[in-house]
């Protein structure tokens, strides 16, 4: 029985196109089993994907302060998030092991599903943050928690359309690890490539200019303060300073994304054209990591924001411990100056 390399354990339906000159026979019987070097960071992935996200919103269900329009968006998303770890990652390796057909095309839709709902999630909190700085008069008007619900219904609606829209011509029939037919094949570059620009390259680049746009106007504003010194500057500035820092962590949770997702979907393109028009030369190892990166979005997320958010850090134990270090230091310090030489 012929072996796989590392890029055909991963090069199933769910993803792209099973190359078949890459065996010695074309005629063989795939035994399914479980591969540790490239199935067993997905487990741990997997748990650390649940639990981050689990805490989350476990933190905005206990405390009431935390319940915003802005954290009730961040709950949907780590919602969308954990279907990574409790959905997506699971089919993924049944896929890898088993590959039946089913479970691939359960995994095609999930991780279509994780890639809209995370892009549209940063998207609206991108258009959040801009309301907040370059509006904030009109803030409280116009971002309402009945306006937020209706946001985050219509984002999971947008990305579950996305996602099934894909069964319109998927074979569930077809085995995992045969080529696609050429009218099946083209309806998936076409997809992919209108999910690349739609949900990936249009909305990044709306953010990267909502972004500078924040920038200058927090560039602007604080030096109208410096210059007239006006009432209440400082707290002001403060609260300038406060949400230019929480329009930095949306900013680079849209960085990890396009880090996470980008090369993946291009991956995608390449293995369904199978080099007709775009040719990668990618080793195992590289191909590996492509797959893996698109898990770790869903495990950086939730870690931005409970680190970066002011009022999740101070939900959680981490503010508390460092006050009780600031504590003992400034208390040990003292003992010292006070002690009789």
């Amino acid at each position: 029985m012929p072996t796989m390399n590392l890029s055909d354990c991963l090069t199933t339906q769910n993803c792209s196109v099973t190359k078949k000159a890459n065996y010695e026979h074309e005629d063989y019987e795939e035994t399914p089993f479980f591969r540790v070097q490239t199935d067993t960071f997905p487990i741990i992935a997997a748990v650390s994907i649940i639990s981050l996200n689990s805490w989350v919103i476990a933190l905005v269900v206990k405390k009431r302060h935390l319940r915003t329009v802005t954290n009730i968006n961040l709950v949907s998303l780590a919602l969308s998030d954990l279907c990574t770890g409790a959905l997506s990652i699971p089919l993924y390796l049944s896929c890898n092991i088993t590959r039946i057909t089913g479970f691939c095309t359960a995994d095609l839709i999930v991780i279509t599903f994780v890639s809209v709902s995370t892009v549209l999630h940063i998207l609206v909190m991108t258009i959040d943050r801009y309301i907040c700085i370059i509006h904030a008069l009109r803030y409280q008007i116009w971002v309402t928690h009945r306006r937020g619900r209706a946001v985050i219904a219509l984002i999971w609606s947008i990305s579950v359309f996305t996602a099934l829209i894909q069964l319109a011509w998927v074979d569930l029939n077809q085995d995992a690890h045969d080529d696609y037919g050429t009218e099946i094949g083209m309806k998936f570059v076409v997809y992919d490539i209108f999910h690349l620009v739609a949900f990936i390259g249009l909305p990044a680049t709306f953010m990267a200019f909502t972004y500078a746009r924040i920038f200058y106007e927090v560039r602007r504003q604080t030096r109208n303060i410096h210059k007239n010194n006006t009432p209440g500057w400082q707290e002001t500035q403060r609260s300038t300073k406060r949400e230019w820092k929480i329009a930095v962590i949306y900013l680079l949770m849209l960085v990890v994304f396009l880090i996470c997702w980008v090369p993946f979907s291009i991956l995608r393109v390449e293995q369904i054209l199978q080099a007709e028009f775009l040719e990668l030369h990618l080793s195992d190892l590289a191909i590996v990591l492509i797959y893996w990166m698109r898990f770790c979005s869903s495990c950086i997320n939730p870690c931005l924001y409970i680190l970066g958010k002011p009022d999740f850090r101070n939900a959680t134990c981490l503010r508390r411990q460092k006050e009780r270090q600031i504590y003992s230091d400034y208390t040990r310090t003292s003992l010292m100056k006070s002690s009789p030489v």
